[in-house]
């Protein structure tokens, strides 16, 4: 199944000074999630813009996916508000990619063969409630430009998706959900808005809006009451900020990905040697391999 990642770059530099910037253990995440999609699901592209590739280039991280990434996010509408819209690369990436495919975010690694999950219906990760904290409802929440106005199709009782998987197999869906999105973002008024909700309702509260207007229903890999559960995923969304505030998980949590990847993938260890905040990690992995420590 062809699969691709993206990185707008824009969102990432706002917040770096200028500069792309990502932690190591997002950088780890990202490699093992593109090499476990081609050993166990097929091709995957990287979708970016000029400084994301040269970014994966200084990295020496470019032959991570199945062909050079590709910067056409160089073409995102300059007018779209990066601090609001912080993932609007991945719609404009699949707004230009053909169905069927699977949208997949670098802070999820699919660690066995989905294959038999993807058939005529549309896959999220799984579901996500109604919070208000993150889902408000939406004729309160956003001010929106004249003239604009959410279809009447659309049921908003339906639950939201989470889309750091997603696999749409027909192009008619995938065309009616992007340009639904893209109209949303335009449409909004005023920069003082959260971007946790104007970002999530664009991307995952829309979905399953947009699949039952175009006659589907989406299904999940993982079911809320699943959501933990590391044998088929590790999404590490959740577990940024604990990562960051704690040395010791960090730490931990990069040794665990350069062993998985040096047993897994072990022509990928000189590309770990090679950069510089990985290095660290397999220099690690040897002290503990002299001490007797750590198992793959």
């Amino acid at each position: 199944m062809n699969a691709f990642h993206s990185f707008w770059t824009k969102p990432n530099r706002l917040r770096n000074g200028g500069d792309v910037a990502l932690p190591d253990y997002e950088l780890l995440t990202l490699m093992l999630s593109a090499l476990k999609w081609r050993e166990k699901n097929g091709p995957i592209r990287m979708i970016t813009d000029s400084a994301g590739a040269a970014f994966f280039e200084r990295a020496g991280l470019s032959a991570l996916w199945s062909e050079p990434p590709d910067t056409a996010l160089d073409r995102m509408d300059p007018a779209l508000d990066p601090r609001l819209f912080w993932a609007a690369g991945k719609l404009e990436a699949l707004r230009g990619t053909d169905a069927p495919c699977v949208m997949l975010d670098t802070d999820l690694i699919v660690w066995e063969d989905v294959s038999p999950l993807l058939r005529a219906s549309p896959v999220a990760a799984h579901w996500e409630a109604l919070s208000p904290d993150v889902y408000p409802d939406p004729a309160e929440a956003f001010a929106l430009a004249p003239g604009y106005a959410f279809p009447r199709e659309w049921d908003f009782s339906l639950p939201a998706a989470n889309t750091a998987f997603l696999y749409l197999p027909s192009p008619r869906l995938k065309a009616y959900y992007t340009d639904a999105a893209f109209r949303f973002m335009r449409a909004l008024r005023g920069a003082d808005g959260d971007p946790v909700v104007t970002m999530c309702f664009a991307e995952q509260r829309l979905l399953p809006l947009c699949a039952r207007a175009c006659g589907a229903e989406v299904q999940t890999l993982l079911s809320l009451r699943e959501g933990d559960r590391q044998s088929l995923v590790t999404h590490l969304w959740g577990q940024k900020r604990a990562l960051a505030a704690s040395n010791e998980k960090r730490v931990e949590y990069c040794l665990s990905c350069a062993l998985r990847i040096v047993t897994d993938f072990p022509a990928w260890e000189g590309a770990l040697e090679r950069c510089a905040q990985t290095a660290v990690y397999l220099e690690g992995l040897r002290a503990h391999s002299a001490e007797g420590g750590l198992e793959p």
